[in-house]
């Protein structure tokens, strides 16, 4: 999606040039600036960081639910229902316009330790000079942009450090659909090989899973394809081209989502059909065994009867041409069913 360099000054991505690469992920989390937060009337949270101040302002939050989203909505005059969404996680990905700010969210994705998709969220309040995003705990993508701006990398406008973020959430959503797509696989291996009803429980996960990406994905397509379009106010007119590369990306994932919904759903298919089979080769063997049996059952019946009279049944070698007579029967009715193909 985007190099692992840092831009060039001449750049006008400015901070968004780059993904979010291994060094940057584990980079230890910038400590909060007393001093920062004080110039700005701010308390001394360990939950809220002052990441740039020039050219552009930029506060991040990691504690929604405490004190820290009452001093900044105090601060900069933020609108109640906006912070109350910032409260009430998870929320899809949206744009709202309010008197003197712009409030989105952004959604990330990504696949935990189990083997779980999990929808987080990132929420901006954008102003003319300055940017404030929120959420709940660390931020793998927060971490990155603020390292490249360690590196000297200054924003000279909120919409790059947005343009930055938001091109960094996607990176996110790549490696969860490799995952996805690589888990498809392996089932469908798995299900050729042998049938395992654990695996009809996996697909149905990843099922879930996908519908969930979807969702996540779709949304965040309106929201990018809100902030490219030329009436958009949080967004400059030289840099609406880079948000429209952000779009292109998502819809390339919307349709990886596409793809692999047709392909799990085939999969679906496969099982169940090799189910299908399998319990009909049992229906047929069952079958078989029991149309062998019947007759050998009649003969075994008939000959347990408590009457006198019955045919062999004072013959010396009765009890041998009766067995006889049974194996005799029981290969011609093989011999039968292979000839019509039954086994």
């Amino acid at each position: 999606m985007t190099d692992g360099a840092p831009p060039a000054k001449s750049d006008p991505r400015g901070v968004s040039g780059a993904a979010e690469t291994p060094a940057t992920t584990t980079s230890p989390r910038p400590a909060a600036s007393p001093a920062a937060l004080a110039r700005l009337g701010l308390p001394d949270l360990p939950a809220l960081r002052v990441l740039a101040e020039q050219p552009v302002l930029w506060i991040d939050l990691d504690d929604p639910a405490g004190p820290g989203l009452d001093a900044l909505a105090a601060r900069f005059a933020f609108h109640e229902l906006a912070v109350e969404d910032c409260r009430n996680h998870p929320q899809l990905a949206k744009i709202d316009q309010f008197e003197g700010h712009t409030f989105l969210i952004a959604n990330s994705v990504r696949v935990d330790a189990e083997g779980d998709l999990r929808v987080r969220e990132l929420d901006f309040f954008v102003g003319p000079s300055w940017i404030v995003t929120v959420h709940e705990g660390p931020s793998l993508t927060t971490e990155a942009v603020a390292a490249r701006l360690g590196n000297g990398v200054k924003p000279d406008t909120p919409a790059r450090i947005l343009h930055a973020l938001l091109d960094a959430t996607l990176e996110r959503f790549l490696p969860s659909l490799e995952w996805i797509g690589d888990t498809i696989d392996e089932i469908e291996d798995e299900i050729l090989d042998r049938l395992d009803p654990r695996c009809l429980s996996k697909m149905f996960g990843l099922k879930r899973d996908l519908i969930e990406f979807r969702r996540a994905a779709w949304a965040q397509r309106e929201l990018l394809n809100a902030l490219s379009r030329r009436d958009t106010t949080v967004v400059p007119a030289e840099m609406q081209i880079y948000f429209r590369d952000v779009y292109d990306h998502i819809v390339t994932a919307l349709e990886m989502v596409e793809s692999y919904r047709d392909l799990l759903s085939g999969v679906v298919e496969i099982y169940l059909t090799q189910a299908a089979n399998r319990t009909n080769e049992t229906v047929k063997a069952l079958t078989i065994i029991a149309t062998i049996i019947l007759p050998l059952t009649l003969i075994t019946g008939w000959y347990g009867m408590n009457v006198a009279n019955l045919p062999l049944a004072s013959h010396p070698q009765g009890i041998w041409i009766v067995t006889g007579a049974m194996v005799l029967l029981t290969a011609g009715l093989l011999a039968w069913f292979r000839k019509r193909r039954w086994i």
